[in-house]
């Protein structure tokens, strides 16, 4: 055997790429190779059933129920008790399993699960597992103390079901696993105070959590999360927004110490830009890498500027990755009013971040954006990796202000651009010119364009255009036809045109492969 093939670490790497057939192999032909093979192939579980395959082939069987002549139900059925012999290989393979996931159907049934809890030997049955995901029916949800240790880190939990039985589990997570650093709660709750009420309380014991997801928190479970120092990733669906646990949270974070110190991802959904700002001005500086936020219409203009300044105030050397989502909504404004742009003023706090590299402004009715502005968001970006500027709802009436002109500075600043959303004006450029467009900037980086529904009148020179710049550009895109506004007028036309652009983008790009190739 080669020297390398000696060394666990070259041996482990090997395995981590290999395909699920070689792995077995491996596991078969040496033993220095089992551990590592095997660790790779059962690290990862759906359900019980590749375990439950291990038992002797007496002990149970498949049974398959036809469903409405289309479809089939498939279950394990046990054909004799099970015995501690029945075990052996079972618990052998168990102890590789790093991550268990038990969601949706399943063949195995609440019956196989009691069978299991009676005649498991030892407990658990994955001393080893680190992550679960468990969103179970009644029958089988109390069984989730049978699979767990206490290496157990991580937990996505499904909180719908019997809210005695649930709740119950919470209180003794706090118990048996104090050292969960991640929790996810999942999906988001509204109508059960019993559950809600013993997750803020599970919350406020667990001292090590690194990652919390779930629909809301009160003030007690706020504070605590505030101080934890190792709290990175924030999943909420909404805020306290109310005066008084606001007034309160102030009021006890005030010269007490670092407030979400270690926060880098925040995610949240809200009906008023004021129950974000509130938040972000409370915690530490400079903490965010990533925050995405989604807020119900309608937006004023100022709210979206103090939204973006309260963001740069916050994080302005530390924001990488920025998400901001208006909810819009035909009920709430007429869709064809330009009118409600927003002004480029409203995005000029966000240009002292300069280390995005992920950036997607939405809101409602878009960004009254121009060639000048773009340019200064390309200076200002320059490690910029993706941009998506479009607008909810494409007006009918309005005509862009960014020109083909305008992407230079991005080819440009940004060399790493792989990704472009925004809408531009493409009827202004000359289809006869014999120019390199900006001079001869290319960018090889960008493959992905979205002009959402932009007006384009020469779909040859504006291919031409971008596959100057863009050499490498695959793909260019239209909105989605379920979501443009119909109201503009030679919709299907433009629609049509642009495909027509990206069939020749990649016609050039074609062309100029099998020039290189032949140069070569």
């Amino acid at each position: 055997m080669h020297r390398a093939l000696q060394i666990p670490e070259v041996v482990e790497l090997i395995c981590s790429v290999a395909e699920f057939s070689t792995l077995a192999a491996l596991a078969q032909t040496f033993r220095a190779f089992q551990p590592p093979a095997l660790a790779v192939l059962w690290e990862k579980q759906t359900n019980l059933m590749r375990l439950l395959k291990c038992m002797p082939s007496d002990a149970w069987e498949l049974k398959i129920t036809p469903i409405l002549l289309v479809a089939e139900s498939t279950k394990v059925k046990f054909l004799r008790p099970i015995t501690p012999s029945d075990w052996t290989r079972v618990l052998f393979y168990a102890n590789y399993v790093k991550s268990f996931v038990q969601e949706g159907v399943d063949p195995v049934t609440w019956e196989v699960y009691a069978t299991l809890s009676l005649s498991l030997p030892t407990y658990p049955l994955f001393p080893n597992v680190r992550c679960i995901t468990w969103d179970t029916q009644d029958e089988v949800f109390p069984y989730f103390r049978m699979l767990v240790g206490n290496k157990l880190r991580s937990i996505v939990i499904g909180m719908h079901g019997s809210e005695a039985v649930r709740s119950s589990l919470l209180s003794s997570l706090t118990t048996f696993h104090p050292k969960l650093t991640h929790l996810e709660f999942n999906p988001t709750l509204f109508d059960s105070p019993m559950i809600t009420q013993a997750i803020y309380s599970a919350i406020c014991r667990l001292n090590h959590l690194e990652s919390l997801k779930f629909s809301s928190l009160d003030l007690p479970s706020l504070l605590h999360l505030a101080r934890l120092p190792n709290l990175r990733t924030l999943h909420l669906h909404k805020l306290p927004h109310d005066s008084a646990t606001v007034s309160d949270f102030r009021t006890r974070i005030e010269n007490t110490g670092p407030v979400f110190g270690s926060l880098r991802e925040f995610t949240s959904y809200s009906e008023s830009v004021k129950h974000i700002t509130w938040f972000l001005d409370a915690i530490d500086p400079d903490a965010l890498d990533k925050v995405d936020l989604e807020i119900e219409s309608p937006i004023l203009s100022e709210d979206w500027h103090n939204l973006n300044t309260s963001l740069a105030q916050t994080s302005s050397k530390t924001l990488t990755k920025i998400a901001l989502m208006e909810m819009f909504s035909f009920d709430h404004v007429v869709p064809d009013h330009f009118e409600l742009m927003f002004p480029t003023e409203c995005m000029q706090p966000l240009l002292s971040c300069t280390n995005l590299t992920e950036v997607a402004v939405l809101p409602g009715h878009g960004i009254h954006l121009d060639d000048a502005f773009l340019k200064l968001m390309a200076l200002a970006w320059p490690q910029l990796q993706k941009l998506d500027l479009s607008p909810r709802c494409q007006s009918a009436h309005y005509v862009p202000q960014v020109t083909l002109a305008g992407l230079i500075p991005l080819a440009q600043h940004c060399r790493d651009l792989v990704s472009l959303a925004l809408v531009m004006n493409a009827t202004v450029t000359d289809p006869h010119s014999k120019e390199k467009p900006g001079g001869g900037i290319t960018n090889t980086a960008l493959t992905d364009l979205e002009v959402v529904e932009s007006p384009l009148s020469s779909p040859g020179a504006v291919a031409s255009f971008l596959s100057a710049i863009f050499p490498n550009l695959r793909r260019v895109a239209t909105r989605d036809e379920m979501t443009r506004n119909m109201l503009i007028p030679d919709w299907e036309d433009n629609m049509l045109a642009w495909e027509a652009v990206s069939d020749l983008v990649q016609v050039i790009a074609s062309a100029r492969a099998q020039e290189h190739r032949v140069s070569a």
